[in-house]
């Protein structure tokens, strides 16, 4: 693979792609900004989170809410988007072409409230196709039936052994955001597992 640079930081994956549209594609995104949010849904903060952001984060864990990203294979998506991915009761993982730090960072001089740049902990890999989920599910053990994991689901788990957040984005579509160190691993199952397919 060969390695992307960016202001010093390295792609875990160069910006990787692999197979085709009509059955099954992935591709890395690489340098993808992610911050870790806290604050109390029941604080003022939250309101002003919520206010800053342009959206409503959601309170149920697994929920996902967006604004300005009708999916990430969409080249509307690039215009100031903002993903917030419920992990928590007050905890949420934040992503998008916004830019989420200014936006947020302020808020802490007036209301109880984090914000940490996680940016660099995992890299994004993009996932579509009429198989995609066929894929996915030699490798994920939870159900990526509809009813149970429906569009804008989330979830955390291991995924062949490597740390992934999964986010179903849209119909056929799904984004893995997987911890760095276990990029090139999940990466080659993934690849793997596409073979049938393809």
């Amino acid at each position: 693979m060969t390695v992307k640079v960016l202001n010093g930081a390295k792609s875990p994956l160069g910006g990787a792609k692999h197979g085709n549209e009509a059955s099954v594609s992935l591709q890395e995104i690489p340098f993808t900004p992610g911050y870790d949010l806290r604050v109390d849904p029941a604080s003022a903060g939250f309101a002003a989170v919520n206010a800053a952001l342009g959206l409503t984060l959601p309170t149920k864990v697994g929920e996902v809410a967006r604004v300005n990203a009708p999916c990430p294979t969409d080249p509307a998506s690039n215009s100031d988007s903002v993903i917030a991915l419920c992990l928590g009761p007050d905890w949420w993982y934040v992503t998008g072409t916004a830019d989420i730090a200014a936006l947020v960072t302020p808020l802490r001089d007036e209301h109880h409230l984090s914000i940490v740049d996680v940016s660099a902990q995992r890299t994004k890999i993009e996932m579509w196709g009429p198989n995609a989920k066929e894929v996915l599910e030699h490798i994920w053990e939870n159900d990526l039936r509809e009813k149970a994991f429906p569009i804008d689901a989330c979830a955390q788990g291991v995924m062949a052994k490597a740390p992934v957040i999964l986010w179903h984005c849209c119909e056929n579509c799904y984004v893995i955001f997987v911890r760095s160190s276990f990029a090139e691993h999940l990466w080659a199952v993934l690849t793997d597992a596409t073979v049938e397919y393809l």
